[in-house]
């Protein structure tokens, strides 16, 4: 193990530190018989790190092998190797720090986290010291680095292509982290699958092919945001933790509406090549801001609304569960999405020409399709009615359209809560796409 270090005090030649050629160690360690290659590397680097460029620390060993090694580590890590003197039954080694090594930072020491009650630490609350510095722009050479650490120089380009703060900041996401953590479920135990009865099968049926629908939207939810995550610099940490459990969320959720589907003796149902256009214009988007918008505010949002209506025309207590429990994690989706939106537009008020201009493209990219699938705007006439005779499915097509004036309203509502204008708010709203994604 090695031993303490200590400032050299005295020019002394019989002292710990001495004078040669006019330079006095500024700080000495005893290497013992270590070598290179069995812990006195990390000896000297440790004392290194406490020394500033120019000064010199003395290296005291005993082993032979060490006259021929430190000198190519110096070379290395560019610091200065001066010499090597006799010390009697030790030989004294003298390095001066050189720039390569005086670029490192110091790193906290002594910051503490506040706790919560019953001694909870949030990650919302970790915002102290070098980890509560989030840098606006995000070097590309820090790599894998976790916030707030040390870097050492010479770090390799990972090439991020997400490095500003307002790209995929929001101002809860600390927030919806924690939220995110705690309302995690599990498809297989938290749905009583037992408890699912025997439904009329027009309703099945109908049950069947939302559910077909709520699952093929959700596996463009998992793969947008799994398509930016390599993308974004870990320096935003907080947004990476969040968008992994949008991507669980999701994946859970196609995995609870594919049971429900398969659950009650039905199957999955018809997918529309309109269906599909419309979550492809979503798909190809690459420009973060534009798809963080197209998908969590105005995709997720509309999304919210539909299993919403779903819940409150549920047939059975199961579905009713399966329906309720995505729409509490929708929610924290679409409250980042609003979020972000937000935080964009205040850094920067001309990119509302640019969320115009995403609306537009994506209208126009699918303005050739049919449409609203009418296998799903069936289906949800069945289930908002009760039945498929003439009565229910009138009243079904009523209550249909009711939900498209809800979820207009509820657009805007959430595009001026983000800093939208009004009238631009029902302009983007009346151009959203008629497959709710």
């Amino acid at each position: 193990m090695p031993h303490d270090t200590h400032p050299s005090t005295s020019p002394d030649p019989d002292a710990d530190g001495f004078t040669v050629m006019g330079v006095t160690p500024d700080l000495v360690v005893d290497g013992g018989n270590m070598d290179c290659g069995t812990g006195l590397l990390l000896v000297i680097r440790r004392a290194m790190n406490q020394l500033q460029e120019g000064q010199v620390l003395e290296v005291d060993s005993t082993e032979i092998s060490v006259r021929e090694d430190l000198p190519a580590w110096c070379r290395m890590t560019k610091n200065d190797y001066l010499t090597a003197l006799d010390g009697g039954d030790r030989i004294k080694y003298l390095v001066r720090k050189g720039e390569g090594t005086s670029k490192w930072g110091k790193p906290d020491w002594g910051v503490t986290l506040p706790r919560r009650a019953g001694g909870r630490v949030d990650v919302r609350d970790w915002f102290v010291g070098r980890v509560g510095e989030v840098p606006e722009e995000a070097p590309t050479y820090y790599g894998f680095m976790p916030r707030g650490a040390v870097p050492e120089p010479g770090m390799p380009d990972y090439g991020f292509a997400i490095n500003r703060k307002e790209e995929v900041w929001a101002d809860n996401i600390g927030d919806l982290y924690e939220q995110a953590k705690a309302a995690q479920w599990d498809a297989s135990t938290a749905i009583a699958w037992n408890e699912l009865p025997k439904l009329d099968d027009d309703v099945e049926r109908a049950v069947c092919q939302i559910m077909t629908f709520l699952a093929e939207n959700e596996y463009s939810a998992l793969y947008i945001p799994s398509k930016f995550l390599p993308r974004i610099n870990p320096q935003f940490t907080e947004v990476v933790l969040f968008l992994a459990t949008v991507v669980n969320d999701e994946a859970r959720h196609i995995e609870a509406f594919t049971k429900r589907a398969l659950a009650n003796g039905g199957g999955l149902q018809y997918a529309s090549a309109a269906t599909e256009w419309s979550l492809y214009s979503l798909l190809i988007q690459e420009d973060y801001f534009n798809s963080s918008f197209l998908l969590h505010v105005l995709g997720e949002g509309t999304f919210l609304d539909l299993l919403r209506f779903c819940e409150e025309h549920a047939p059975d207590p199961v579905t009713l569960e399966v329906v309720r429990r995505a729409r509490q994690d929708e929610a924290r989706h679409v409250a980042y999405g609003v979020a972000h939106l937000k935080h964009q537009l205040q850094q920067n008020p001309d990119n509302l020409e640019r969320l115009l201009n995403a609306v537009e493209s994506r209208a126009d990219a699918i303005a050739a399709t049919t449409g609203a699938t009418p296998f799903v705007m069936e289906a949800l006439a069945v289930l908002a009615g009760g039945g498929a005779t003439p009565k229910q499915m009138s009243a079904g097509v009523e209550e249909v359209r009711r939900l498209y004036r809800t979820m207009d309203q509820n657009r805007i509502q959430r595009l001026v809560q983000a800093g939208v204008p009004v009238a631009l708010a029902r302009k983007m709203s009346e151009m959203h796409t008629p497959n709710f994604m």
